[in-house]
């Protein structure tokens, strides 16, 4: 995972598959996912489609948030 621009938080294929390890039945792709947020670290733009905007999705949009504020989620240190 990596930060572009400041304010957008890109999450690899690879990344994505080590999150969905942690959710079983995870419905989100095995693909690339980001996260933009505003000046304030509110979520304002994504690339998840509306058939895997589940709760996946969002627990992965806050992981996002917090390494927008320099916290690394726990399943991307395993």
């Amino acid at each position: 995972m990596r930060i572009i621009n400041g304010n957008k938080v890109f999450f690899s294929t690879n990344d994505v598959r080590m999150f969905a390890r942690t959710w079983p039945g995870c419905i989100l792709q095995d693909r690339a996912y980001w996260f933009e947020f505003d000046g304030e670290g509110n979520l304002v733009d994504t690339n998840i489609p509306e058939n895997e905007d589940g709760l996946e999705a969002i627990a992965l949009a806050d992981d996002a948030g917090q390494y927008m504020a320099g916290t690394r989620p726990r399943w991307a240190t395993v």
